[in-house]
């Protein structure tokens, strides 16, 4: 809709006061909300971690509407000043602020109270920017915020490198104890950007349709975060991302990403990112993810992973996924030739499945004193497991790795790869397969080895 064809509206004090009839009872809600009425009846709506309690009939809830907020899907009209009315009446006293059905479009971002939910009916309650790029929600230093039912749509255009302006449907700083559940993300640049947080979960939210391209690395990424800690991310859905689907980077730890499904990405389904002058990423769970059908469209050989650990990545757990037609490389741990110490190890890498990798199953480069063991891969075009140095500084070398009861069948190439003499004290024990274009190949320094 051409927005120079209406007059915006203007906003007075009556338009943003609270109508006598703005806080309404429990009862209405549930009359008008259905399914996600008898959830509330049942007490399914909830505050995150240790406040979670169950909505009761003292509970407030306010509807946007009663503040002036329209919802009918006019990109000349800003519900933003309304929507922040309800939740700025809510904080006072806690409570539920419900977005009915319709595309609200905002103008600035939404700052998010402490102690209160914001509950939307589905995909069909739109927030929708309309204006520069920004976190549409907002929650600085904050905690005890359950978001749910909602959906997230940006204003589609492509950053500028020179200013870059990061887009997302959530975004939240020094946050804690934050839930957002059976929420969407689609049309807009990121989905949810957590920075510096603590105790954050995202739950059966689905990521699709996310803007971007290979060539900018601020935009196309489902859930992007720097030093959190304890979050979850579990059952969420993601499909057709240009950057990683869920990535952890400087000192982001113990959290877990367990049971997501993750479709048709163009670069990694899970990064762990940790650069040189970063804390490390460590002690995280990555477990019971299904990732499939990774297509590499860069040209470029080595764009697409399954699972990256990058950097000073360290005792993380990567178990029981299941990894199928990536093209690339299934699951990597890459350190730094230049930084001895800040290298991928301690991590553990067991009961995987792989099968129809473009490349490697496996690959550990400058890595040391990770564990591999008991995964199945099978289909692979090039090497079933690839241990390699690189470099010639202080960290080029792959050292004390245990390569143990792996199953490897049908690897084009050979099962297992030790391909230098930089890899040092490798442990092979038990590990089995057929099919395989050659042999085990060892190229390594003191390599402890059963047949296989």
């Amino acid at each position: 809709m051409d927005e120079n064809r209406h007059t915006q509206r203007e906003y007075h004090s009556s338009d943003l006061t609270p109508s006598s009839t703005s806080a309404f009872s429990r009862r209405k809600l549930l009359s008008i909300l259905g399914t996600a009425g008898i959830a509330l009846a049942a007490g399914d709506l909830f505050m995150p971690s240790n406040k979670a309690h169950a909505a009761t009939s003292s509970t407030l809830f306010y509807n946007v509407k009663d503040f002036g907020a329209r919802g009918n899907r006019r990109y000349d009209e800003d519900d933003a000043p309304y929507i922040q009315s309800a939740i700025d009446t809510a904080a006072l006293s806690g409570g539920i602020v419900y977005i009915p059905p319709g595309m609200y479009f905002l103008k600035i971002p939404l700052r998010v109270s402490a102690n209160i939910t914001l509950m939307g009916a589905g995909s069909s309650s739109i927030l929708r920017s309309s204006t520069h790029k920004f976190g549409l929600l907002n929650l600085s230093a904050v905690q005890y915020v359950h978001i749910q039912g909602l959906s997230f749509q940006g204003i589609g255009s492509f950053g500028n490198a020179s200013v870059p302006r990061v887009e997302c449907g959530i975004a939240l700083d020094q946050a804690s104890d934050i839930t957002i559940t059976d929420c969407t993300f689609s049309m807009i640049d990121n989905g949810v950007k957590s920075v510096d947080s603590n105790r954050v979960v995202v739950e059966n939210c689905t990521f699709d349709n996310i803007i971007g391209t290979l060539d900018y690395d601020t935009q196309g990424y489902g859930i992007w975060c720097s030093n959190v800690k304890n979050h979850h991310f579990v059952q969420n859905q993601f499909n057709m991302l240009f950057q990683s689907c869920i990535t952890l980077t400087n000192g982001s730890s113990r959290s877990v990403i367990a049971r997501n499904r993750m479709q048709k990405c163009y670069q990694s389904g899970i990064d762990l990112i940790s650069g040189p002058k970063e804390e490390p990423c460590q002690f995280n769970n990555l477990s019971d993810n299904i990732i499939e059908n990774f297509m590499n469209s860069s040209g470029n050989k080595g764009y697409t992973y399954g699972i990256r650990l990058k950097g000073h990545c360290i005792s993380n757990m990567i178990t029981a996924n299941i990894l199928n037609d990536i093209d690339d490389i299934g699951i990597q741990l890459l350190g730094q030739a230049d930084i001895q110490q800040k290298r991928p190890h301690r991590n553990i890498i067991s009961n995987n499945q792989l099968q129809a990798i473009g490349n490697n199953g496996i690959v550990l480069i400058n890595a040391y004193d990770n564990q591999i063991r008991q995964n199945s891969i099978r289909s692979c075009k090039a090497d079933g497991i690839l241990l390699a140095a690189e470099g010639k500084d202080s960290g080029s070398y792959s050292d004390n790795n245990q390569l143990t009861g792996n199953s490897l069948n049908s690897c084009t190439k050979a099962p297992i790869r030790i391909s230098d003499a930089n890899c040092r004290e490798t442990i092979l024990f038990g590990n089995v397969g057929s099919g395989n274009g050659v042999k085990i190949f060892d190229k390594g320094t003191n390599t402890t080895t059963s047949s296989l």
